[in-house]
């Protein structure tokens, strides 16, 4: 059972016994506090489940505009980046700061080369044998 239909089945419980009190005044002659504190009560859960329904609404309205505003802002940044970006120069270290990378030179890595005195080995390639292609059985 949800939250909701919980609530809504309380509150049909409570209507009925306030009306069963209210048809039985008569013969109940010591009712009336507990009936008026019940009552009070009932009517203040009444207006509290209204003022949460409410702010249930706002806070929904309230994320939708939240992010709005985040997608606005994110676009906002990539904008903003490529401003700096284009005054700063595309290599300037400066643009770390701003959390874009910077270019740099690649440096390539010298191929490795046998030690000094070692006669380099004549290297020879087997060919390797290619597997004959995978043929789907029939279906």
């Amino acid at each position: 059972m949800s939250a909701a239909q919980a609530f809504a089945q309380e509150m049909a419980d409570w209507e009925a016994l306030r009306a069963a009190v209210h048809d039985n005044a008569p013969n109940l002659p010591d009712v009336q506090r507990a009936q008026a504190a019940f009552e009070d009560i009932m009517s203040k859960v009444q207006e509290m489940k209204a003022r949460q329904n409410s702010l249930t609404a706002a806070r929904q309205e309230t994320t939708q505009l939240l992010n709005k505003l985040l997608v606005d802002g994110r676009e906002l940044a990539i904008r903003l980046r490529a401003v700096v970006k284009s005054n700063l120069g595309p290599k300037n270290e400066r643009l770390v700061q701003f959390k874009i990378a910077p270019l740099r030179k690649h440096h390539r890595k010298p191929a490795a080369q046998p030690p000094a005195g070692t006669p380099a080995e004549p290297t020879t390639t087997t060919p390797t044998p290619t597997p004959p292609p995978a043929t789907k059985p029939a279906a």
